[in-house]
């Protein structure tokens, strides 16, 4: 598998350059104000790598303002690049490359990187290559024991430099050395540039895993009414629409043809087959629309002399929607713009996967979905993205606060028409303007605006077993007249990356905000950026390290807990999963971080007690509140939160 996990742009209509745009490995959401380039980063991506024919005119696709300046290079063959993708190699296909080709020598490693460029002229390149001689080495291991072994690889700086010695050996057909040569020889290399192994990896295992772009937007909105001799004259003629592609994809999905719609004899069976797609795109549809869950998509054939042209000649294939509350059917046309969208898309999608038979390879673009789409039918529309990505990755553009998942503010990057330099997309928050953070921030939603603004003092804090265990020591410290929480609220926000996010929407708000964060053995480069950015005060970010002493490498609230009673909670949390093999403190590796070592452990004994690997922090915090005692806990244990309570009271 591959993939993609960046793009840049030069040069395509109002993007000078788009700076490196680092893209999400399910969904990426590029958020703008109209006019701010969003349409022309996604046309760009799709003639980069389409599944069709879409293709790079550089006369409409230049950055006018430079295009006379450009005709005379483009000319002579000095063809501008347009785009960079870069491709990251997963783990099975570098597993499959290493063993098929290496014997099993990790020479290509899970997660390296390579890129194509793609010029204005439609040409290609790629960047991608081997290290030699660590290849060389693990090609000649199984050859090891063989006669001139050392005479034939020893000093050779590549392969080809290899086969040449061994050819110039003359042994027979059937010789090791000799059948190692012939087969090398055998697989040639198509593109120019290659050497040998560079290019059997890119042609044999990496050409072919490339995914492809598919670009969706309102020019291919189905019609309600198909008159089909038209559709079969622009067929004829390679002049079909966008709409016509829909149009294709529907037909294709009723496993019936133009011919057998138009055929009299054919009308019973191609009358049963719409019947059944009906059904089948119904439930498919309103698995995701709950706006209404009362209608029927129906299906029918017919001619009718009286309509206008080109509808008054020939058969015509009518979509229409029954509404079962109330008993009638309404013409397709006649439906709100948003249902036609939502639609058009499902049958758009699955009749191009049907077509092109290459479900794990296609990169979905999608140009503001949904944009006629009320505010709740658009979170259906989300469900529906988030249930694709499992798939395909997907990018698109919004300008609505409600087409961004608030609970996943990392997958957003902004776009902006900057003066002088153009479009440019970024994933730094922090430096866009309000009008392009504007959607972002609405799309907070309610529940977290009220908890930042309700108090003059917040704890960003990472997620809801901080909050319990946090509220419940201040607590017991107040109550035994210690240094508490005070009047700052904890504001639990779910992971270090989102409290970036947090910090540079809402950092200029007037409200006095504290980071408390894990530490883990790196600095975080986010947190890092903002304070070199000066949208917070390094002294506001505090993490748990800072409260124990001697001071660790990492980590986390658990760290700050005595170990006995947290180990007994977690082992109270799961005994029945646990099934008797409970965790004892001598079984723990030496790692700083209680919660590493808790996971190292399950990961020893092989027991899975989420799907994502770990356990269940906010269940196990709940547990061992009752062992968090004044009486229980030692003077230093109750130093460790009094420090930190008392450094948030400085420096809010």
């Amino acid at each position: 598998m591959i993939t993609l996990i960046g793009a840049q742009v030069w040069k395509y209509k109002s993007i000078e350059d788009s700076t490196p745009v680092q893209l999400d490995r399910e969904v990426t959401v590029l958020v703008g104000k109209n006019e701010s380039g969003k349409t022309a980063f996604l046309e760009a991506l799709h003639k980069a790598m389409p599944l069709g024919a879409a293709k790079y005119d550089y006369v409409a696709d230049f950055t006018r303002k430079d295009l006379v300046r450009y005709r005379t290079e483009h000319e002579n063959e000095n063809y501008q690049k347009t785009v960079r993708l870069t491709f990251r190699i997963e783990k099975a296909l570098a597993d499959t490359i290493n063993k098929e080709v290496f014997g099993g020598a990790e020479i290509i490693a899970s997660g390296k990187t390579f890129t194509r460029d793609t010029t204005i002229a439609n040409t290609n390149t790629i960047g991608f290559s081997v290290d030699q001689v660590a290849a060389l080495v693990a090609l000649q291991k199984p050859l090891s024991d063989l006669e001139h072994m050392a005479e034939v690889f020893e000093g050779a700086a590549s392969l080809e430099d290899a086969l040449t010695k061994i050819e110039e050996l003359e042994l027979p057909a059937d010789n090791r050395l000799a059948s190692f040569a012939s087969q090398w020889r055998e697989r040639t290399i198509k593109a120019k540039g290659w050497g040998l192994i560079d290019g059997h990896i890119w042609q044999a295992y990496l050409s072919p895993a490339l995914p492809k772009f598919l670009y969706f937007d309102d020019y291919k909105l189905l019609s309600g009414k198909i008159n089909l001799p038209s559709l079969q004259n622009r067929e004829a003629k390679n002049q079909v629409t966008d709409a016509d592609e829909t149009a294709q994809g529907l037909l294709q999905l009723a496993g019936t043809t133009l011919q057998e719609l138009m055929s009299e004899d054919g009308y019973e069976t191609a009358k049963a087959k719409l019947e059944a797609i009906g059904l089948s795109i119904t439930q498919k549809v309103f698995e995701f629309w709950k706006q209404n869950s009362d209608l029927d998509v129906e299906f029918d054939l017919k001619s009718d002399t009286k309509d206008v042209a080109p509808f008054n000649s020939g058969v015509n294939l009518y979509i229409r929607i029954k509404n079962r509350r109330h008993g009638v059917t309404v013409p397709f046309d006649q439906r709100s713009k948003g249902f036609i969208w939502f639609f058009s898309f499902l049958v758009w999608f699955d009749a191009v996967q049907s077509r092109a038979n290459t479900e794990d390879s296609l990169i979905l673009l999608l140009d503001e979905p949904g944009l006629n789409l009320h505010a709740l039918a658009q979170a259906d529309l989300l469900a529906y993205i988030r249930g694709l990505s499992g798939q395909h990755q997907i990018i698109y553009t919004t300008h609505s606060p409600f087409m961004i998942d608030g609970t996943h503010l990392e997958e957003v990057r902004v776009v902006e028409d900057q003066v002088k330099k153009g479009s440019k997309i970024t994933g730094d928050l922090a430096g866009s303007s309000d009008e392009s953070l504007f959607p972002l921030q609405a799309a907070l939603g309610y529940s977290i605006a009220q908890n930042l603004f309700i108090a003059k003092k917040n704890v960003l804090i990472e997620g809801p077993a901080d909050l319990i265990l946090l509220q419940h020591m201040g607590a017991l410290l107040e109550a035994s007249g210690m240094q508490g929480l005070g009047g700052s609220i904890l504001v639990p926000v779910g992971g270090l990356d989102k409290l970036t996010t947090f910090v540079a929407l809402l950092g200029s708000n007037k409200l006095k905000l504290v980071v408390l964060h894990d530490r883990a053995s790196a600095p975080h480069q986010k947190l890092e950026h903002l304070i070199r950015q000066k949208l917070i005060e390094r002294k506001l970010v505090l993490d748990f390290s800072m409260f124990l002493d001697p001071v660790p490498k990492e980590a986390d609230i658990e760290d700050l807990l005595p170990p006995d009673p947290y180990i007994a909670a977690f082992n109270q949390t799961y005994a029945k999963e646990l099934n008797g093999d409970e965790l004892k403190s001598t079984d723990l590796s030496t790692h700083p971080r209680m919660v590493e070592r808790i996971n190292s452990w399950l990961r020893d004994k092989k027991i899975i007690l989420q799907k994502s690997g770990g356990y269940n922090h906010y269940r196990v915090a709940q547990a061992v509140l009752p062992a968090l005692t004044a009486e229980a806990l030692q003077p230093d244990e109750l130093a460790r939160f009094e420090r930190l309570f008392t450094k948030i009271s400085e420096v809010l």
